[in-house]
């Protein structure tokens, strides 16, 4: 599983709900794979945010910035992977 740049405009898109994207996207974009990355990316933009909120030790902090470095295909996606935020 590899998060790139088209995975953050597609979560972008469907406001980050799987249920959405099945209504709206397309073949392609509903595939098994983009459902489990979009999912992934839900509980990763949770994570980032109680970190931002301070919430989160250093130990986990540390955990998914490595986690992070795993799942995203390069920099910039986990730079704007930082930048997401949660959907209502």
């Amino acid at each position: 599983m590899t998060i790139t740049e088209y995975h953050i405009e597609l979560y972008k898109r469907v406001g980050g709900d799987v249920d959405h994207l099945q209504r709206i996207g397309t073949q392609e974009e509903k595939t098994l794979k983009n459902q489990d990355i979009i999912l992934k990316m839900g509980e990763i933009v949770a994570d980032l945010e109680l970190v931002k909120n301070g919430l989160i030790s250093i130990e986990y902090t540390k955990k998914l910035n490595i986690k992070l470095i795993e799942l995203c295909s390069n920099d910039n996606v986990i730079a704007q992977m930082k930048q997401l935020k949660m959907f209502e």
